[in-house]
């Protein structure tokens, strides 16, 4: 991918443009345990949910190409059946209705991913009818083909700092209520990756916040 080709798909992640179909996740708490699961139609969420959602996956398109977002390919030994890519095959294609494989990719991610803390892991589904486009970028009314693809985000989940509020019930200035709070993601992906515009499965864009802190 490129960074023309990158651009093109964070332009459709605006409240306006969004379309995507379906939205998963699974808290895992700091002892590797899924606390809880969800899963839903992206656009009947509450309006301050699909923002702060919207919000989250901008960021797996962010950053720098080469640094905070990486073209990587997959390994051949991951094509096989059970391998990385057979399993992001069978989620895509089975819309991130079927909670079996869910499990396993929750799973998966539980025992390679490396967190000392809690974090939330999130799935969305989209699909982009990508229009044939001239040599100077005029879109022609017809279609190449539909790309369908996933996101993934993983965020940290970080207890709010110590402080004094003001409680209206009791009318005085006291400690407030510590929360546990979705963060921005640490690292996440785009499968298939989105090259010359069109899907390519044996390839994934990986973003990573901190370039330092790549995960395997």
């Amino acid at each position: 991918m490129n960074k023309k080709e990158v651009l093109e798909l964070k332009r459709r992640l605006k409240k306006d443009q969004a379309t995507f179909s379906r939205l998963v996740g699974c808290y895992v708490d700091c002892n590797h345990e899924k606390v809880c699961k969800f899963g839903g139609k992206f656009l009947t969420l509450e309006e301050d949910e699909y923002y702060k959602y919207l919000e989250i996956s901008n960021k797996v398109l962010s950053g720098t190409l080469g640094n905070n977002l990486l073209n990587l390919q997959f390994p051949l030994e991951e094509e096989e059946v059970g391998g990385r890519q057979q399993i992001l095959m069978a989620l895509r294609d089975s819309e991130l209705n079927d909670e079996t494989l869910l499990d396993t990719y929750y799973d998966l991610v539980i025992d390679t991913y490396d967190e000392a803390g809690n974090y939330l892991i999130l799935l969305y589904l989209d699909s982009y009818d990508v229009m044939t486009r001239t040599k100077d970028n005029i879109n022609v009314d017809e279609s190449e083909e539909v790309y369908k693809y996933m996101l993934c985000a993983i965020c940290p989940v970080e207890l709010t700092k110590a402080g004094l509020g003001y409680h209206k019930d009791k009318n005085v200035i006291a400690p407030r209520i510590r929360d546990w709070v979705v963060s921005v993601p640490e690292t996440g992906f785009l499968f298939p990756a989105f090259s010359d515009r069109s899907s390519d499965v044996n390839a994934m864009g990986y973003y990573v916040k901190d370039a330092k802190k790549a995960q395997p």
